[in-house]
């Protein structure tokens, strides 16, 4: 070979360097940004699950205040509150009731007239806790034995996977 063609040989390796070079360093930057973009989209999907979830909870029939079938919103009556958990406590309802709680605590607490202490409805925390996200929202006590109304509070923590 001579040595205009070793020269042109150089070149083209050199030109193929610098564009694998190139190449390398666009998906590089482009695979961080996807990986940004997907993190993103997890934490929102994650989101928008314990927003369904605290849905659930405050919407659950087996609680609600209803009267000559006119359902009140955002009530809990007492009773039905203290039988239901209860009833989640045995084993086949918990496994019944994971499809729509999965794994989250769900907490009531009166604030008003007299506070009391939190009373735990559902709980079913993972051993190891890689995100959490709670809501909470007021909502109305109703005792029917006594017909009176109290405010609380109902809690509902969502832990992700």
């Amino acid at each position: 070979m001579n040595k205009k063609s070793q020269i042109r040989m150089f070149e083209m390796i050199a030109v193929l360097i610098v564009f694998l070079l190139l190449l390398s360093i666009g998906s590089i930057f482009y695979f961080r940004l996807q990986e940004s973009s997907i993190k993103k989209e997890a934490v929102r999907a994650e989101s928008l699950r314990s927003l369904q979830l605290f849905q659930r909870a405050l919407f659950l029939p087996e609680l609600d205040c209803s009267f000559v079938g006119v359902q009140k919103g955002n009530c809990f009556d007492v009773i039905k509150l203290r039988f239901f958990s209860e009833l989640l406590q045995s084993e086949q309802l918990r496994i019944d009731y994971f499809d729509v709680f999965g794994l989250s605590k769900i907490r009531i607490k009166k604030v008003y007239p007299v506070a009391s202490d939190w009373f735990t409805l559902y709980s079913n925390v993972p051993e190891k806790i890689s995100s959490k996200l709670v809501s909470q929202s007021t909502v109305l006590l109703y005792n029917a034995s006594s017909d009176v109304y109290d405010f609380g509070v109902v809690e509902v923590s969502y832990y992700g996977e």
